[in-house]
């Protein structure tokens, strides 16, 4: 999980533009309330999840209180699928 949580900071310090911000947050940093994602910040900050961890996150089982820690989106993304390849073109 350690490999997950580093992930969510170094990609949340480039969604948010702040050089170092990624060793100053704690594990159980909230995505919404501390850090300040915005709308379009999160949707960047998710789709760089899926890649970055090439996982496939299912947003109808994503919750809200999965965002109040750093370590608790961990534990979520850990759960999820590994993407598919995409499908070749004929």
């Amino acid at each position: 999980m350690i490999g997950t949580i580093t992930a969510i900071k170094q990609i949340i310090e480039r969604v948010k533009c702040v050089s170092g911000l990624a060793a100053e947050l704690s594990d159980t940093a909230d995505i919404i309330n501390d850090i300040g994602l915005d709308s379009l910040e999160m949707l960047r900050f998710m789709l760089e999840l899926e890649e970055r961890l090439s996982i496939q996150i299912n947003f109808d089982a994503l919750e809200y209180s999965y965002l109040n820690s750093i370590r608790t989106l961990a534990e979520f993304l850990e759960t999820m699928p590994p993407q598919h390849p995409p499908a070749s073109v004929s």
